[in-house]
């Protein structure tokens, strides 16, 4: 008779997962945010603009490369075939969490430019990147 712990354990939900690293990413934008205008840090400062424009550009290649080739990579969901059973399965759940967590990363991204000086290009990439990040949750593969 199995006991209380020697089962496998439980998987965690694809769907909860992608929550979990929404609400990271949004309480990172908003912290970097509060952050630097808290910090007092000249946003005009030569030595910072530099690699506030590259990280932009990182995040914004990123973003790009995750929609572009990373979702269409993750299967649909068929019309008989049961939500659990989809997210159950090892191939649909890697390839969607790889693609959230290219989408998050370049928000991430977006966020450390923003601290750094990037200005009104990485504001607008945080708020696009979060945007597209939850725009492109669960539902848009399962289809419910």
């Amino acid at each position: 008779m199995p006991t209380a712990g020697t089962g496998p354990p439980p998987q965690a939900s694809p769907a909860l997962l992608h929550r979990f690293l929404g609400i990271g990413l949004v309480i990172l934008a908003v912290a970097m945010v509060i952050v630097r205008y808290a910090g007092g840090i000249d946003v005009a400062s030569t030595d910072t603009l530099l690699p506030a424009y590259a990280t932009s550009g990182v995040s914004f290649l990123m973003g790009a490369a995750a929609m572009m080739f990373l979702k269409p990579l993750v299967p649909r969901r068929g019309a008989g075939k049961p939500l659990a059973a989809y997210w159950a399965d090892a191939a649909v759940a890697s390839k969607a969490l790889r693609f959230w967590f290219i989408l998050e990363g370049a928000g991430v991204m977006a966020s450390v430019s923003y601290f750094l000086g990037g200005g009104a290009i990485a504001a607008a990439l945080i708020v696009l990147t979060v945007a597209v990040y939850w725009i492109n949750g669960p539902r848009v593969f399962a289809g419910d």
